[in-house]
């Protein structure tokens, strides 16, 4: 088996990426799989928690897990966004995560995509990434602009 050579530090934003927004890292810490403790397991999880315009009001989690193949990414991703969100939508039969699937005309944001309000959940490769903002001051648009910053940066991996 083929394993991608995708580190944490290889796509993690930085200050400098996140320049425009005037961003200050607030924490850091590891995480489990958004599946755990059910499979599939990541390898590796991290966020790091960033005040946009210096202001704690304007809150980002980056969120980004390593799986050993691309297959258990997408399924962790799928089965995890349940658990991502206390949130729920309606739908036929009963309640459904927050996370809703976009498609690919919609948004171009790696191989699979789910968004909820302005959080954006997707999947590269061997890697997901959740883009959330706290406390619904940061717009769509902007998180969106940040996600697409960590896909740039895992493409450049592949």
């Amino acid at each position: 088996m083929f394993i991608m050579n995708i580190t944490l530090e290889s796509i993690q934003l930085t200050t400098a990426d996140l320049s425009e927004y005037s961003a200050r890292l607030s924490s850091t810490q590891e995480l489990y799989s958004p599946t755990a403790p059910a499979k599939p397991i990541a390898q590796f999880g991290w966020r790091d928690r960033w005040w946009l315009n210096n202001s704690p009001a304007k809150q980002i989690a980056l969120n980004y897990w390593f799986f050993q193949s691309a297959d258990e990414a997408n399924t962790a991703a799928d089965e995890g966004r349940l658990r991502l969100s206390a949130q729920s939508v309606s739908k036929f039969g009963g309640r459904e995560s927050a996370y809703q699937p976009v498609s690919q005309d919609q948004v171009k944001l790696g191989d699979s995509v789910w968004q909820a309000g302005a959080n954006w959940l997707f999947v590269r490769d061997t890697v997901v990434v959740l883009v959330a903002e706290i406390g619904g001051k940061i717009p769509a648009e902007t998180t969106l602009q940040i996600a697409h910053k960590i896909l740039e940066k895992i493409e450049n991996e592949l």
